[in-house]
């Protein structure tokens, strides 16, 4: 064999080791890979993108709120969080998704504040630090104003509420329930 074909050679089997290496770590979970999953680059929360926890770990309801045309009043929602599951608080930690309620509007009435309850602090095994979660029960309370011409009766106010389940090793992705607030207006 030539000289040249010598080099051609020594070229091409490096050039195939090269593409053979480099497709067998592309599909490498590894947290040097910016592509894997579970690299803190992409997923802070060590968010997990399997089927997660069932899908009632967190329930929402609200109580019917008698509300006066042209006054205020806080609605109630209540939400209850399956044993050995918690929700990031609001406002929540670093890298964490709050739970956030957001409620539409009705027939003259308006939503004007959400305000949620205090947290709890606590270390988590997929965290550096100690982050705010709600465990077991929480109590979101939703400010709401009728004008003074608010058609009067009964009418649901619909709300979406933002959370993130996580157990003690792990988070699972966002969720987002939906909320109805009864509210009478007298």
């Amino acid at each position: 064999m030539s000289k040249s074909g010598i080099i051609f050679s020594s070229l091409c089997f490096c050039a195939l080791s090269l593409l053979l290496l480099s497709c067998s770590s592309a599909g490498d979970k590894t947290p040097d890979n910016p592509l894997s999953s579970s690299s803190p680059a992409t997923s802070p929360a060590n968010v997990q993108d399997e089927t997660g926890p069932p899908p009632d770990v967190v329930q929402a309801s609200a109580e019917q709120l008698e509300l006066r045309a042209g006054s205020t009043a806080d609605a109630t929602v209540r939400l209850k969080i399956a044993n050995g599951y918690h929700i990031n608080g609001n406002p929540a930690s670093k890298f964490q998704i709050a739970t956030a309620l957001d409620v539409s509007q009705g027939a003259g009435i308006t939503a004007i504040k959400t305000t949620y309850p205090p947290s709890i602090t606590k270390k988590f095994s997929f965290a550096d630090e100690p982050i705010t979660v709600y465990e077991g029960e929480a109590v979101i309370k939703q400010t709401l104003r009728a004008e003074a011409s608010a058609q009067k009766g009964t009418q649901t106010l619909r709300g979406k509420l933002k959370v993130q389940p996580c157990d003690d090793h792990v988070c699972y992705p966002p969720r987002t329930l939906e909320v109805s607030l009864p509210v009478n207006v007298n």
